[in-house]
């Protein structure tokens, strides 16, 4: 029996090893980020939490057209179909439960993959945007009256009718009627574009609101924006291919369960019922669960 007990955790420790390659995780390295070398000490502007969340799932939602009902659907079938799937491949009621759970993020992953296409195409139009106000607030050193100048651009020849609300438009309409605070503004319109030079441009114009001599610093970012969207597409395809090793890689490890149970039926009771054997396929789950985050941040677009 403790024959048995060493070959499985042999087996699974071979399994993780060969996932943890294949996706080539190290976890005694961590990706620094330079925007975190440039944190400024603002008192009271920077988002919470919680506002972040709600800001990254409207923005996500809107670029997916996915309304909260079908959201809270997609997690509802989810779960049941994790559940399901759990009952037919574990033959285990608890089992099932944890598959279930471990499905719940499901929905998330799919309008992330999904959103990018949307994003990419956000972007497209991004850098026009960023120019035109930066041209404008270098005229009149004002980044309310420079960001309405492209608003006004913007919706000039489009009926009222058909025009569709930008988180610059937002921007406006908070500063004039609902918060005034014009650096708590700026976070909340970083927060909706999800892009790494559009952020670091807001957190130049946060500086700007502090002394107006820094404003020739944004237009280096804007070109260096231009020089990253040839590596746009390339990112894409790759998007792609990792989310696909991934999931024949998970879909091999979980295989051989099943396998089990037709080939070896002692082996695949001792798995399911015993103790030990829960525990292992546990962690399989919550291994697949912490590798599918890491592979979506790992993914996103270059510019990101």
């Amino acid at each position: 029996m403790n024959l048995i007990y060493l070959s499985y955790v042999l087996v699974f420790t071979l399994i993780c090893l060969a996932l943890f390659l294949l996706l080539k995780l190290n976890p005694f390295i961590t990706e620094q980020n330079p925007l975190k070398k440039r944190r400024m000490d603002l008192v009271g502007t920077k988002l919470k939490i919680a506002e972040r969340i709600s800001i990254r799932f409207e923005t996500l939602f809107r670029q997916t057209r996915c309304t909260t009902r079908k959201f809270v659907i997609m997690i509802l079938i989810s779960v049941a179909g994790g559940f399901v799937a759990g009952t037919l491949l574990f033959d285990n009621t608890s089992l099932a439960a944890v598959m279930a759970v471990c499905m719940f993020p499901a929905p998330y992953f799919y309008l992330t993959v999904r959103s990018s296409t949307a994003a990419r195409e956000e972007i497209e139009g991004l850098e026009n945007t960023m120019s035109i106000i930066t041209n404008a607030y270098a005229g009149n050193d004002d980044i309310i009256k420079a960001v309405e100048t492209y608003v006004e651009e913007k919706n000039r020849y489009i009926p009222e009718h058909l025009r569709i609300p930008t988180p610059f438009d937002e921007f406006v309409s908070e500063i004039r009627f609902i918060n005034p605070n014009v650096e708590h503004g700026l976070y909340r319109l970083a927060a909706k574009v999800k892009n790494r030079y559009f952020t670091e441009w807001v957190k130049t114009l946060i500086l700007c609101h502090h002394d107006r001599r820094l404003k020739f610093a944004l237009f280096p970012i804007i070109k260096a924006m231009n020089d990253a969207k040839s590596m746009q597409i390339e990112s894409d395809s790759m998007m792609v291919k990792v989310w696909r090793d991934y999931l024949m890689t998970a879909g091999l490890m979980f295989s051989v369960i099943p396998m089990m149970r037709f080939s070896n039926a002692e082996w695949f009771s001792l798995l399911t019922r015993t103790s030990i054997g829960k525990f292992l396929i546990i962690l399989m789950l919550l291994t697949a669960l912490a590798t599918a985050f890491y592979v979506m941040k790992a993914t996103k677009p270059s510019n990101r």
